[in-house]
């Protein structure tokens, strides 16, 4: 058979060219129905499978984030006012991906998957404010004016603090620049599009429709489900305000022991990193599976693809659930497939591929069931190296086609080099959870050198491009020429037949032609012999190289190569020859370095922003001291999960830092407010705290229902953003615990430290 592999070009909908090209192929079948097609490699499938998954993360965070609307505010009319926000909001973003060409792919659906529980934090706010009012007696209009205006710098402030997160993403280089550019961007401009919204439509929406209070509603139906609910809900929301006051009661009697405990909780957290794992992007589990075999250099492509169709037995025997296997004997240098999948080239290499299916429709992984094909591959006579692949073809192609660890060994001399990577194979083979462990560069194949005396050839008139050319035609061959015939042109290849190509005696006897028209033999003027050397010599910025590479189950990128440099540090390194970890270990080290250097720009903007919105930089430092904590809660989060520490998860800490300051912001501003009308510390603080505590937990809540899906989700696609949900999802349980209670405790004693210290200098 023929295998064709057909790429999109750049920018163009992966999904839509795949749809293309399946409606072309069906059209073929139909012109040549003696030909049979199948597809063995389709990205657009699990692209469409990811796309549907995450369309349903979406809608759950929706219908999650409306419930839970609800069930803090127990009221249907302010619900349906917060719930107004979500399309809005959507809706604005969708308006600004049409205008910047985005398209609907995985990266734009995840930014709106985490931004849907974010969306409503801001009408949250607001609307809490405006009811407060209309309980104090105030008209609707009153109420909607002065409860928006006297939060509307806090959440304004607050939206800002997460935007100037989000804004540096956009100017991120490399693969992580690549993907969470378009992330950045929308997200960024749905909050501003909440933001908007909350300030205009919010208060108008509530001077209409807050028209009738809900103790108004119960003395029309008192026995109602619903009236039911609200009296009940209600109690227990009076008694979570009055467990909350006698908790930061104590809490402020006892600052010392507050203070301990925190920061127990802190050190505690900074203990278990190096507990968790890391790894540079998770690896997405799409039912593609690639075995790469070899056999020892020189073996016959005859021999090579009996040994082949053994190997698709043992995988059609252990892998019931595979739909198609495919095998490819004699792997072409040129092939696209061969970058694909990281297959070597040669008469020596069989490549086979089966497609498992859908993840929802087995109960195994694809490394799994490479794992329990290694060892009765291995088993074979002659099978020399195995190597096992799983995950999508195209992130292969877009990562390089490489192993998750690769060693590179430069250095000019191939022996030294050649010696030294065969030791590091052998150290790092014993490492745990390091399998199908390579060389790059084969110790040696089996070939017929020429060696041409120079001299006589130049006496003959011969140089060595003749020379050549020649063997190449008789032993290779070549084209000839051109045959026409009917409108169709066909080559004319040339070269000697089988039988006359067989031996070193058939070599040697290879006429040459003289520049005076004299024939003579090869062996007249050069020497052929039986030798070994390298398949390939790789190099990289001018220098050879040799790569040691190897796959990685069940365990982290991270701990394997912080286990290998310690093996590496203990090898003797020759003179002239350097050892450095490549592939996703260094991509992992310049993206991690990247996102640090993010995260400590992202607390800066934050502070800069909430010391505009403070006019004060004691203020947003006492806020501050919530980020710490989201990094505390992110570790337990990521600990207990089971999660390792990725540029997914990463990115999610870093959108913590705009996130986790608001609850803090809105708290401070308030209490900042109360003592502005002459309320005592502590009081403006307990008082503060108890108005503040269902707002806060409100918008900790919608955020956490909306990343609720995202952490849960098992579909297709998952691997890569499960790590963002729980890392979030963690660090907002716990910084909102900490905002409440250690934020008024720091508060008090900042605040305290600050008017002895104003009211020594005015004495």
């Amino acid at each position: 058979g023929m295998m064709m592999m057909i790429q999109k070009r750049s920018g163009s909908n992966t999904v839509e060219v795949a749809g293309r090209i399946k409606k072309e192929i069906g059209r073929i079948e139909k012109r040549y129905p003696e030909l049979e097609f199948s597809i063995l490699m389709d990205t657009s499938r699990h692209v469409r499978q990811s796309i549907n998954d995450l369309t349903q993360t979406v809608y759950w965070g929706g219908i999650f984030v409306i419930l839970v609307v609800f069930l803090f505010l127990r009221q249907i009319r302010p619900s349906l006012i917060i719930a107004v926000t979500i399309p809005f909001s959507l809706i604005i973003a969708f308006i600004f991906m049409y205008l910047l060409g985005y398209t609907i792919n995985i990266m734009s659906l995840s930014s709106l998957a985490i931004a849907i529980g974010m969306v409503v934090d801001n009408a949250i706010v607001i609307v809490d404010n405006v009811f407060r009012h209309r309980e104090r007696g105030q008209k609707p209009r009153e109420a909607a004016i002065y409860g928006a205006s006297e939060v509307g710098l806090a959440v304004s402030a607050s939206t800002l603090t997460t935007v100037v997160v989000f804004v540096p993403m956009v100017f991120l280089t490399g693969i992580v620049g690549v993907m969470f550019k378009q992330l950045a961007a929308i997200v960024t401009v749905t909050l501003l599009a909440s933001l908007f919204t909350a300030l205009t439509l919010t208060p108008t929406l509530c001077s209409k429709i807050l028209v009738r209070l809900p103790q108004e509603a119960s003395r029309r139906d008192k026995k109602s489900l619903y009236q039911k609910f609200y009296e009940t809900s209600g109690a227990f929301f009076d008694r979570c305000d009055a467990v909350y006051g006698k908790l930061l009661s104590w809490a402020l009697r006892h600052k010392k022991t507050t203070l301990f405990l925190a920061i127990a909780v802190f050190i505690s957290s900074i203990m278990l990193v190096p507990k968790i794992g890391t790894e540079f992007v998770p690896e997405e589990d799409t039912g593609d599976l690639n075995v790469q075999v070899e056999l020892p250099v020189g073996t016959r492509v005859e021999e090579t693809d009996k040994i082949s169709k053994q190997i698709e037995e043992i995988m059609r025997a252990t892998i019931p659930e595979a739909g198609t296997i495919f095998t490819r004997v004699g792997q072409s240098s040129s092939s696209r497939f061969g970058v694909a999948f990281g297959a070597r080239t040669g008469s020596h290499a069989i490549n086979i591929g089966a497609k498992i299916g859908s993840l929802n429709e087995r109960s195994r992984s694809t490394k799994e069931i490479g794992e329990m094909l290694r060892p009765k591959i291995t088993a074979l006579l002659g099978v020399k190296k195995v190597n096992i692949q799983s995950g999508s073809p195209f992130s292969r192609l877009l990562f390089g086609g490489g192993k998750p660890i690769s060693i590179e060994i430069m250095g000019h001399d191939l022996t030294a080099t050649d010696a030294l990577a065969y030791t590091v194979k052998e150290k790092i083979a014993q490492v745990k959870g390091i399998v199908d462990v390579t060389v790059s560069r084969e110790l040696g194949k089996p070939e017929l050198q020429i060696e041409v005396d120079r001299v006589k050839a130049s006496s003959l008139g011969l140089n060595m491009a003749t020379i050549t050319d020649t063997v190449r035609t008789y032993f290779y061959g070549s084209t000839a020429s051109k045959y026409r015939e009917g409108g169709d042109e066909y080559d004319i290849f040339v070269r000697l037949k089988e039988a006359d190509r067989k031996s070193v005696r058939d070599v040697e006897s290879t006429p040459i032609i003289t520049t005076s028209g004299k024939v003579i033999r090869l062996s007249n003027i050069a020497k052929v012999a039986y030798r070994t050397g390298p398949i390939e010599i790789e190099r990289q910025n001018q220098e050879r190289i040799i790569k040691v590479e190897a796959n990685i189950f069940r365990r982290s990128l991270g701990d394997v190569a912080r286990d290998i440099r310690h093996i590496i540090a203990d090898i003797p390194i020759p003179e002239d020859t350097s050892v450095n970890l490549g592939s996703d270990v260094e991509e992992q080290g310049k993206a991690f370095a990247s996102l640090i250097a993010l995260f400590i720009l992202g607390g800066i903007l934050v502070y800069m922003v909430m010391a505009a919105q403070f006019e004060s930089l004691l203020d947003p430092f006492i806020v501050l001291f919530s980020i710490p904590f989201a990094f505390t809660g992110v570790a337990f989060g990521l600990f207990f999960g089971n999660v390792t520490l990725s540029v997914i998860s990463f990115i999610g800490l870093i959108m913590l830092v705009g996130i986790v300051v608001n609850n803090a912001i809105v708290l401070v501003d308030y209490i900042n407010i109360l003592r502005s009308r002459g309320v005592g510390m502590k009081e403006a603080i307990i008082t503060g705290g108890a108005n503040r505590l269902r707002p806060v937990l409100m918008t900790t809540f919608t955020t956490l229902a909306g990343m609720f899906p995202l952490a849960a989700s098992t579909g297709e696609g998952s691997e890569l953003w499960r790590p963002l949900g729980v890392s979030m999802i963690g660090g907002l349980i716990l910084s909102t615990f900490i905002t409440l209670i250690l934020v008024p405790v720091l508060y008090a004693i900042l605040k305290r430290g600050s008017a002895a210290r104003t009211s020594l200098k005015g004495s």
